[in-house]
């Protein structure tokens, strides 16, 4: 379920059953690196859309999590960390966090829930079919550390 008012309504009737979130990491800056950070934006956002088409009904997939590049880590870290205790406050106990951004990697040992980093892969010079090749198969990559997860977690 996405971050919509139609789809809320389903997340409101089913939230029993709705375990889990999504969280893109996005990061934004206009300085010399403007292309790699929309390339990381741009990525994650269509994984993440896909991984929701996916597993609807299961997971809800959150509003991005914009922060300013060059903000410090610590800084992103505790917003991030705030996120983390309203889901779980409200009954959210699989948290999966992705993103392009390497930084993120410094504080992955301390989390708590699963931070996924993928390589943003450029998306301008595929056509539909190539773009369609590549998505299926970075998510099909992905379905198996969901399902784990919740298998973990659920034992």
């Amino acid at each position: 379920m996405r971050w919509t008012i139609k789809d809320i309504d389903m997340y409101l009737k089913s939230a029993d059953y709705v375990d889990s979130a999504i969280i893109p990491l996005i990061p934004f800056g206009l300085g010399s690196n403007i292309k790699s950070t929309v390339t990381m934006g741009e990525f994650i956002g269509m994984i993440t859309n896909e991984l929701e088409r996916q597993f609807k009904g299961r997971l809800l997939l959150l509003p991005q999590f914009t922060y300013m590049q060059d903000e410090e880590i610590e800084t992103k870290k505790n917003k991030l960390f705030t996120w983390c205790t309203e889901l779980k406050a409200n009954g959210i106990k699989h948290i999966f966090i992705l993103t392009s951004d390497s930084e993120w990697k410094q504080i992955e040992s301390i989390m708590e829930d699963m931070l996924i980093w993928l390589p943003a892969l450029p998306l301008e010079h595929l056509d539909d079919e190539a773009y369609n090749t590549m998505m299926k198969e970075q998510v099909n990559q992905l379905i198996p550390l969901f399902i784990n997860m919740w298998r973990e977690k659920n034992k």
